[in-house]
């Protein structure tokens, strides 16, 4: 479905009320109108008390939000729609504190988890991109702030594989992964859904990166030497994560390795669509939509 952009004084028109929302969110899930999920019908009723779509063949009952990440939520659609809009639009990021504040959500745990719910709707729409031509490829740690050793030899900290094309003057898509360690074959199982046939992987010299020369994909290595020159020889790459870490020490003030994966992927979401930022906010809803939800129990898990 393509996406129209829409801007923030469109969106406060558009999405005013709850009944508004509840008309955008159908405009999306049922494009070329309703059709029943059991059935395949193409007529409803619906049921104003209850907000359920009732099919008039076989009377199967559903409501918009079933099975998407809005799946039985109490909280209003017009602040998860902000939330949405805000996380999606704000470039560096936005902390869960701050929308609390702004959408006047009681409960910190209940915010915490929205934003974790439409963060995992992100991933899963990210699953879906490969990265082709030219890749530059590094590792980078996530940790405390407590001083230790740097580098591949940090203790306690989360390790990422980062990937992204290179497209002669300007970066393309972008994957970054989260893995226990740094040998090939964990090298190897993060990046082979990630990567096209025919990639060229550009990395430093770590041994374990030579597991990308393999019948698909090719591998080359560079001499990178200090860490001044490391930022020229694989520019792209450094700059995600001297971007990605600044906005987690900026907005969130650090993340948990439990649930770092889930930041990773906003950020690369945001990332990967920076030439739509006018259709954002309808790409998220779309994403929410395809996806399933997470409780708090399975977040704390």
């Amino acid at each position: 479905m393509q996406q129209k952009p829409m801007s923030l004084i469109e969106f406060q028109r558009k999405c005013a009320t709850e009944k508004a929302c509840q008309r955008h969110l159908c405009g999306l899930r049922w494009p070329n109108g309703y059709r029943c999920p059991r059935c395949g019908h193409d007529q409803a009723s619906f049921h104003r008390t209850r907000h359920l779509y009732q099919c008039k063949a076989c009377r199967y009952q559903v409501s918009v939000t079933a099975g998407t990440v809005f799946h039985k939520t109490r909280t209003p659609l017009r602040k998860w729609f902000w939330m949405t809009f805000l996380m999606g639009r704000q470039k560096s990021g936005i902390s869960m504190l701050s929308l609390q504040r702004m959408l006047e959500i009681k409960s910190y745990k209940t915010v915490w988890t929205m934003g974790h719910k439409i963060r995992k709707a992100m991933a899963g729409r990210d699953a879906y991109y490969k990265l082709a031509g030219l890749v530059e490829i590094d590792d980078t740690y996530f940790g405390s702030p407590k001083s230790g050793k740097r580098g591949r030899g940090a203790a306690g900290k989360a390790k990422v594989v980062v990937a992204v094309e290179t497209q002669g003057e300007k970066p393309g898509f972008a994957t970054m992964q989260q893995v226990e360690t740094l040998a090939g074959d964990e090298i190897h199982q993060a990046l082979k859904d990630r990567l096209e046939e025919d990639v060229v992987g550009r990395t430093d010299g770590w041994r374990a990166y030579g597991v990308l020369n393999s019948g698909r994909t090719q591998h080359q290595p560079v001499a990178v030497g200090s860490g001044n020159n490391a930022v020229k020889v694989l520019p792209w790459v450094h700059t995600l994560i001297a971007n990605v870490k600044g906005n987690i020490r900026g907005v969130y003030h650090g993340v948990s390795p439990q649930h770092l994966s889930r930041y990773l992927a906003e950020f690369c979401y945001r990332f990967n669509r920076r030439f739509w930022e006018p259709q954002m906010f309808d790409r998220v809803l779309t994403a929410c939509l395809n996806s399933s939800t997470i409780t708090f129990a399975e977040l704390k898990e």
